[in-house]
């Protein structure tokens, strides 16, 4: 790591490794910050942007027809920061049984970022935010994928860097052991206290995380974890419909600058304005997402109802929403019914348009809902979202 990147506003101090390599220790996460008038009104526009979009969670007759999609589009992006190229239809598949429409090898990592979340957000109610708990999130992520031989919830006991072969030429090389510890102990502290507006706190949580770097692999993903579990903490959002990687993975360079530059430089309002136009646009495009969702849902039942189409068939559209992809074997086991009847409801759907055939085979079918993923793939970038 290049030591000389280090100014004398660096928000913490540059220390070596027991190698002898320069390593950097982050000060204990602030607990007051001067922000810019820009990062104040980005602030107010976020925060009014995230309140729209949990009073949307709130209002759904069905939050899980929602929660699906948003936190499997979540999955993909946070793992694709880190270079695991998985699609939604890849997870989709893994889910319902289709292992043969799968692309990518290691769609598990992705299925685990959103059995981490999911195992986050129910152990909340009987563990706070901690140190025991990120340990806990960290190896539901990792267990059983690439990177899982490196101690599953459990901190680094060796050093580590990102970037470069050796640590040496890294762009970065967090705290050694040691000192990694007084760090947690006190990342630990900061997750109890409410000194910072809750969204400023989030963007600090998250800096903090990553200048620690306290795991042998998957540091981002839980760190980006971290934002969503903490929201949810805090009330803010107690549903996962905010996907900020969509955001991180389009703007990967800054990303990783800004939150460089916080230890370099101290720059503390450059990051988070970055956090807070990320939250900005992340939630108009989630509640742009829900209305476009919602209509779909309810012009699909509308369509049945005309035809005067079963229950079955009715449930199998909200179904949809949890994962676009079925078979005739999937909607047996979701709804409890023979194989005949799961296949006619599937063909139910298939006369409105609802799904198509994706397999080409006379046996094993699947079936998937276009629609549905064509809104889910629908990125709009960062200037497109300014321009509606």
């Amino acid at each position: 790591m290049d030591a000389e990147g280090f100014t004398e506003r660096a928000y913490g101090k540059l220390t070596r490794t027991p190698e002898g390599d320069v390593a950097f220790v982050p000060n204990p996460a602030p607990r007051v910050l001067e922000l810019s008038g820009e990062s104040v009104a980005l602030l107010d526009e976020a925060s009014h942007g995230l309140g729209l979009l949990a009073g949307i969670g709130r209002r759904l007759p069905n939050p899980h027809l929602l929660i699906a999609p948003y936190l499997r589009r979540e999955a993909v992006l946070s793992s694709r920061i880190e270079g695991t190229i998985t699609s939604l239809s890849d997870i989709y598949a893994f889910e319902a049984e289709q292992l043969a429409l799968i692309q990518a090898p290691d769609v598990q990592e992705v299925r685990n970022y959103v059995l981490a979340y999911e195992h986050g957000l129910e152990r909340l109610s009987t563990l706070p935010l901690s140190l025991r708990f990120v340990r806990e999130v960290h190896e539901r992520l990792m267990t059983g994928v690439r990177g899982g031989g490196l101690q599953p919830g459990r901190f680094r006991t060796y050093q580590n860097w990102i970037g470069g072969a050796t640590a040496r030429d890294a762009a970065y090389v967090p705290p050694p052991s040691g000192p990694m510890q007084e760090c947690l102990d006190d990342f630990e502290r900061f997750l109890h206290e409410r000194t910072l507006r809750p969204l400023v706190q989030a963007a600090v949580v998250h800096y903090q995380f990553e200048a620690i770097h306290p795991f042998g692999d998957g540091n981002g993903r839980v760190g980006r974890l971290l934002v969503l579990l903490f929201l949810a903490e805090r009330g803010l959002l107690p549903q996962p419909l905010l996907y900020l990687s969509a955001f991180f993975e389009r703007t990967r360079a800054t990303y990783y600058d800004s939150l460089l530059r916080v230890s370099t430089h101290g720059d503390w309002d450059s990051w988070i304005r970055y956090f807070l136009e990320a939250v900005r646009v992340q939630a108009r495009d989630a509640a742009d997402l829900a209305d476009g969702l919602l209509e779909l849902q309810t012009r699909y039942r509308a369509a049945l109802q005309s035809s005067r189409t079963t229950a079955n068939a009715l449930a199998l559209v909200d179904h949809l929403f949890v994962n676009p992809i079925v078979s005739a074997s999937s909607v047996q086991r979701a709804f409890g019914i023979s194989a005949p009847t799961a296949l006619a409801t599937i063909r139910a759907l298939e006369r409105e348009g609802i799904v198509r055939e994706i397999t080409g085979r006379r046996w094993g079918m699947a079936f998937q809902a276009d629609e549905i993923f064509d809104l889910l793939r629908g990125e709009r970038t960062p200037e497109s979202a300014e321009n509606n």
